[in-house]
């Protein structure tokens, strides 16, 4: 009969060690700098991008569940925003309306998120928010007509393809203030908004109004 290999005293094949390829790719870095490195990002952007990064998670709910941006319960997952909600947390009224009309951007995203509607005015009138704070506000559904308004008004605002959507797509939008929000669509967009569902009727009876008209 043919001898039977003896799997036992076989050579074991040689396997990568575990995390090689791990370690591979961080070769560059030691582990004190990467550290160093994480903690400049996480300073050098609290006020701006990580806040921002933040801000975009919920940018396509269009929820305001309790007229809270933070409706969901979600943490945000950055620390350094983490520690601005701690800071901001439990704060008195007109202390929230202060630092929504003077605070960063990191501030003014936490601030929207845990107070809601009690510091949208105040924010909107903070002359250093920005187009996709503007966008979130203008999308919520329980947004008073005189906030509506005060958007409506700023041409700078409207001039954000995103901000006008917001407000087209907000069914508190006054018939009044549709037209004002479509004169300032490209042509190629006014001609869409008809066959767009998502708008209400008011809105594309109104672009239908203005194309012909045009």
């Amino acid at each position: 009969a043919p001898p039977v290999a003896d799997v036992a005293t076989a050579a074991p094949v040689a396997a990568p060690a575990p995390g090689a390829a791990l370690i591979d790719l961080d070769d560059d870095v030691s582990g004190d700098d990467a550290a160093i490195e994480l903690d400049a990002d996480a300073t050098d952007n609290a006020d701006d991008d990580a806040a921002r990064d933040e801000l975009d998670l919920d940018d396509d709910d269009g929820d305001d569940a309790d007229d809270k941006a933070d409706g969901d319960g979600r943490p945000p997952r950055d620390p350094a925003v983490r520690n601005v909600f701690e800071r901001l947390r439990n704060l008195p009224v007109a202390a929230q309306l202060k630092v929504a009309r003077e605070g960063e951007v990191s501030e003014r995203i936490a601030l929207e998120r845990m107070y809601g509607k009690t510091v949208w005015e105040a924010l909107l009138r903070n002359p250093r928010i920005t187009h996709p704070e503007v966008t979130r506000i203008a999308r919520m559904a329980s947004l008073p007509r005189p906030l509506l308004e005060l958007i409506v008004s700023n041409t700078a605002w409207l001039r954000s393809p995103e901000v006008r959507r917001a407000l087209l797509g907000n069914l508190r939008l006054g018939v009044d203030m549709i037209p004002r929000v479509l004169r300032l669509l490209p042509k190629h967009e006014l001609r869409l908004v008809p066959s767009q569902t998502a708008y209400p009727l008011g809105v594309r009876d109104a672009a239908r109004r203005l194309l012909k008209d045009s």
